[in-house]
């Protein structure tokens, strides 16, 4: 999800440095683009380890419910 933003930011953020050639235009690229890319790319990362981390969890769980269940001789 957050990759498809990120190119799109990214793209939009290319086309207005390509168009835009004066200070006032490189302070909005510096103060408003820059942040905005760098604010995505890291929701992107945390998106990116919270699904790692969701897996993780995922896979725990699966190995205790098969640990219970063989426990509980429900074979």
């Amino acid at each position: 999800m957050f990759d498809d933003v990120f190119g799109m930011a990214t793209r939009c953020a290319e086309n207005f440095r390509d168009g835009v050639h004066d200070s006032f235009g490189a302070s909005m690229i510096a103060d408003v683009l820059d942040p905005i890319l760098k604010e995505i790319d890291s929701l992107r990362d945390f998106s990116e380890e919270f699904q790692r981390q969701a897996l993780n969890i995922d896979r725990v769980l699966e190995e205790a419910r098969k640990i219970q269940f063989k426990d509980c001789g429900c074979t």
